[in-house]
């Protein structure tokens, strides 16, 4: 796992300027605190952080270049299957000075081209020049595991494995409207487009070829419907999907430095452990978080669970005072406001896990391709909407606990298609009208194209069209939060729920294989049910987050801020200027869980805002 940074002047007697480019490589140290290089050819130059993996010797530093001097890479990620590919490569004729998954890349690009993308099972971004041609390559994985953005004019591409290196090279921090407004809606920004101006995020699944000259070509080199529209009909899928998951685990397990398991006691995680504890590995170790207030969490299940495979337990509570820390490190690493409101826990548990692993396996994405969210439930029965809706509005208010409110004022949306769009919002349209803001206007270009390419693939399955949404949403922003955390610990986070053939061969089986039963993930269960306890396969999943807000009234660090957030500029810009926050703060005590969540994503926005922007004050402008 690494970082790097990268920049390509058009015209090619504009010498790099290393300074700048030592500077946001140097932002990245987090992602790469072990060694760090820059190569510069007059008007390319491309800087790399290294956190070895992987053969942990000099030979896997990087930049990288083949044994002709010919290419040059900087790559951020793991590639899974490298041994099988460093075979093939090797009956070619070629020859490996390392062991490195860095340099079986650098080679498959040099043989097959653009198209060796295809043959990657893995997490990556990366960068390959070609001093021949004088042309540059980048290109991202599958559903965006590894991150990277970047900047292009008429002079410049820009790009970084992080946004803050390109503020560091010295490109102005402004922050865009409309962005900002769909951040306040959605609670994250979608598609290519971040929260600032000019900056953009190289899609999933796509790839740049870019030359001096300015010829710029962006691609799709993997699209997830067109997959499922061409695979082979799953005869088996519990068979099938035990021995891909398994084969998933396996692969996911190959390092030179100890893995562990980020483990929750929830079904996901706990069925990593479950694969690894059926293979027969030894000796991994387990990482739990909770907070100290919260006791509604599964760390008794994680326990049990931990000891019934033999596996070695660790457990945290985050203290108050580690709590606001690290709230301040997630601001400044994410490069955006909080979104699921954990970042700042799986910071805390990375930190601890540091000092004996390296690795960490996730259960994340199994909720977008299994349909694990409680939240798709209420789509079946989108055909009774007017009922529902009408005996919805007939409970009194006394009777109707948070989730019940929630999902009464979700069945007021308007539409089907706004139903689905709007699925995964805390706050709907009626919330922000009645504190003056109409927020009907808004059409997010990417959400809408998703959203007609899930009806197109699934026209009968209102929740299966919701899952596609999310899988080409939601889960962006959970991947961005998942890098970022660990990687603020220099740990290296791996989802082996997104293995590209899980994702492909799940989307081609019924709705059956997701939502029967109550609680959902019907595969997975039936895939495991014979290795993971009772207790874990009827838990019901509560989640893990903080009190916030009552951590931050009584927070001295925070509770200034929570008192003066109205002042923040960015509430003079979009939506953001119509909401009397303060009017908002005053009446927290009567006011509704939806008001409250409102109150919540403020904060996180304005304090974001104070602790980021401090860090670029020379280039900041953000209206």
């Amino acid at each position: 796992m690494c970082g790097f940074a990268g920049v390509l002047h058009f015209d090619r007697s504009k010498q790099v300027d290393e300074a700048r480019l030592t500077a946001a490589r140097e932002s990245l140290i987090h992602r790469g605190p072990e060694y760090g290089a820059n190569f510069i050819d007059g008007n390319i130059g491309l800087g790399h952080r290294r956190l070895s993996i992987i053969d942990l010797s000099n030979d896997g530093n990087q930049p990288m270049f083949s044994s002709d001097g010919r290419y040059v890479i900087v790559y951020n990620g793991e590639i899974y299957n490298y041994r099988q590919l460093q075979k093939e490569l090797s009956s070619k004729g070629i020859q490996f000075k390392s062991s490195s998954d860095t340099e079986v890349l650098l080679y498959m690009y040099i043989v097959y081209g653009e198209p060796m993308l295809e043959q990657l099972n893995g997490m990556f971004s990366f960068a390959i020049w070609d001093k021949q041609e004088r042309s540059l390559f980048i290109a991202r994985d599958r559903v965006g595991i590894k991150p990277l953005y970047y900047y292009y004019d008429s002079s410049s591409l820009v790009f970084a494995s992080e946004a803050k290196a390109l503020f560091r090279y010295g490109l102005e921090l402004q922050v865009d409207e409309d962005s900002l407004n769909e951040f306040l809606l959605f609670r994250f920004v979608s598609g290519e487009r971040t929260l600032f101006r000019n900056i953009k995020k190289l899609m999933p699944g796509h790839s740049i070829s870019i030359k001096e000259n300015k010829e710029v070509s962006i691609k799709c080199w993997w699209h997830l419907a067109d997959k499922i529209q061409a695979h082979q009909a799953i005869k088996d899928p519990v068979e099938w999907f035990t021995d891909t998951f398994d084969d998933s685990i396996k692969n996911h397990m190959i390092s030179d430095v100890p893995i562990g398991v980020l483990l929750s006691g929830g079904l996901d995680s706990s069925s990593v452990c479950a694969s690894l504890y059926k293979q027969g590995f030894k000796s991994i170790e387990t990482f739990n978080v909770g907070f100290k207030n919260f006791v509604d969490d599964e760390s008794k299940l994680a326990a049990d669970l931990s000891k019934k495979y033999g596996f070695t337990y660790h457990s945290i509570h985050v203290e108050d005072d580690e709590l606001a820390e690290n709230l301040s490190i997630a601001d400044y690493m994410h490069d955006e406001p909080l979104v699921h409101e954990n970042e700042p826990q799986i910071i805390a548990i990375s930190r601890y896990a540091k000092k004996t692993a390296t690795v960490l396996l996730s259960g994340e994405g199994a909720d977008e391709f299994l349909g694990g969210y409680v939240r798709y439930k209420p789509l079946k029965y989108l055909p009774y909407k007017g009922i529902i809706n009408f005996l919805l509005s007939s409970v009194p208010g006394v009777y109707k606990n948070n989730r019940l409110a929630k999902l009464q004022r979700y069945f007021t949306v308007n539409s089907i298609d706004d139903m689905l769009l709007l699925n995964a919002v805390n706050n709907f349209p009626a919330d922000f009208k009645k504190l003056g803001v109409d927020v009907s206007y808004m059409h997010v270009e990417y959400r809408e194209r998703m959203l007609k390419e899930a009806k197109a693939l699934y026209p009968n399955s209102v929740q299966r069209q919701a899952m596609y949404l999310d899988q080409h949403t939601y889960l962006h922003s959970l991947n961005d939060r998942n890098d970022r955390a660990t990687m603020a610990a220099s740990i290296e986070c791996r989802v082996p729920f997104l293995d590209h053939r899980l994702m492909e061969g799940l989307g081609t089986l019924s709705d059956d294989w997701f939502f029967q039963g109550k609680k959902g993930k019907f595969i997975l269960k039936e895939s495991y049910k014979s290795v993971l306890p009772e207790a874990t396969l009827n838990f019901r999943k509560v989640g893990f987050s903080v009190p916030w807000i009552k951590f931050i009234l009584q927070s001295q660090k925070l509770k200034h801020h929570w008192d003066t957030m109205e002042k923040c500029e960015l509430f003079e810009m979009g939506w953001l200027k119509l909401i009397d926050v303060k009017k908002l703060r005053d009446n927290m005590h009567n006011s509704n869980t939806a008001e409250q969540a409102l109150l919540r994503q403020l904060f996180f926005i304005s304090l974001w805002w104070k602790q980021y922007s401090g860090h670029f004050e020379k280039n900041i402008h953000n209206r």
